[in-house]
């Protein structure tokens, strides 16, 4: 038997948590409007310890922590079950005791969550799952459950061969294979009815936020790239059925709200799909004068259109992911990668390309290279910057983007 990893204490910076909700999650309910939800996400996005999940445990549910960058959350929902979205510790989290356990050259999200582990902040949560994105999410998915031997683990195997007929067999394999271990952990059946009702949930949660996207894509200066990020991520930590109410309330009012235009380049940012920036370079993009009509943020939500269940909704949901036409590096898709960029950038009628890539994130790293030879030969303009999740000063990549943003302005 592996000899379990040490547990530690919670550091000074998070041994208390920093916000407590109601068991029923009523403060997003009774919101008074967008930007208390909007502020209320920022204080939940900035707390690592899961303050919507130690929520949902108080009223008695379980909830399953999902590795960036997708995992068929319809199915963990169909069990009763939450699925969360993880996506580290943030910039608000001390790095004291992953080190030891992994490499110094990897991503941050990789030692975060780790961290998080060590130091009890995942004791909520009841299972985890890791699709095979790297070799991090792999090495993880191994440590977990020395770290925490109670959870569920799973490590979810995706298809890497679109094109051979035996794809979906594989991937409806390996969910069944998560059923198994979603019916130990909810104490339920696998039932092909609660899946489709959660697919068609889904549907509609989906179709809510290509709305959002839609509205930020056409009419950038009413909603701004914070506003539309927190009010995404917030879909990964609240229970969808909540999270679908607050898009249905607020979406209207950001289409009437009125467009305040500002001289802005209208940019493409590719690259940050599994590691999220921090909030405060979120927020420096639009202030130096991007429009961020379109990125690759918290893929989960985007993977792919309406789904119908038909006879079979395991074999459906994975027909759904392996047909999907997404580009982004830990998939390779029927175009070529040069191909699938310029065609992006014409649908959002962007200017520019932005990459914006995690440091040490080995699938998006490579992208780049292919990405850029072909907006060198269409010439298109284009920037990269790379981050970490406990950046704190941007004082470079602020004059990095002015110049950028400048040159296109004024050019």
């Amino acid at each position: 038997m592996a000899t379990p990893l040490p547990m530690y204490p919670p550091t000074d910076e998070t041994s208390a948590p920093r916000l407590e909700l109601a068991e029923d999650l009523r403060e997003f309910r009774d919101a008074a409007n967008l930007e208390a939800v909007v502020k209320l996400a920022r204080e939940v996005v900035e707390d690592p310890s899961y303050p919507t999940v130690r929520a949902w445990a108080l009223h008695g549910g379980k909830a399953v922590g999902c590795f960036p960058v997708y995992t068929p959350q319809e199915l963990i929902h169909s069990f009763g079950l939450l699925p969360v979205s993880l996506h580290g510790g943030g910039e608000h989290l001390e790095i004291s005791h992953a080190d030891a356990a992994l490499g110094s050259f990897l991503c941050s999200i990789s030692k975060s969550t780790l961290e998080l582990a060590l130091t009890r902040q995942l004791a909520p949560f009841q299972g985890f799952v890791f699709p095979y994105i790297c070799d991090v999410s792999r090495n993880l998915e191994g440590l977990f459950p020395r770290l925490l031997p109670g959870p569920e683990t799973h490590m979810l195997h995706l298809p890497q061969n679109f094109h051979t007929r035996a794809a979906v067999p594989f991937l409806t394999a390996e969910y069944r294979r998560l059923v198994v271990k979603l019916e130990r952990l909810s104490g339920r059946p696998y039932d092909p009815d609660a899946l489709a009702a959660s697919m068609r949930l889904f549907n509609t949660h989906r179709a809510r936020i290509a709305e959002l996207n839609a509205l930020k894509r056409t009419s950038p200066a009413k909603v701004s790239l914070i506003e539309s990020y927190l009010l995404r991520r917030l879909g990964g930590l609240l229970p969808r059925e909540l999270h679908l109410q607050l898009l249905d309330r607020f979406l209207p009012e950001l289409e009437r709200r009125p467009a305040r235009p500002k001289d802005a380049v209208r940019v493409l940012l590719v690259g940050s799909f599994c590691e999220q920036p921090t909030l405060d370079l979120v927020d420096l993009l639009e202030q130096v004068g991007c429009y961020a009509v379109d990125d690759e943020f918290l893929q989960i939500h985007r993977w792919h259109g309406p789904i119908e269940p038909g006879d079979d909704p395991l074999a459906s949901l994975a027909a759904a992911y392996v047909n999907a036409p997404i580009d982004i590096g830990v998939r390779a898709t029927p175009t070529t990668k040069g191909e699938a960029i310029l065609e992006r950038v014409r649908v959002a009628d962007a200017q520019a390309v932005l990459f914006l890539t995690a440091k040490f994130c080995e699938p998006a790293l490579e992208d780049v290279v292919l990405y850029r030879r072909a907006l060198d030969a269409q010439k298109i303009p284009y920037l990269h910057l790379e981050y970490e999740e406990r950046s704190t000063a941007y004082e470079q990549s602020r004059l990095q983007l002015e110049t950028f943003v400048e040159s296109i302005l004024f050019n």
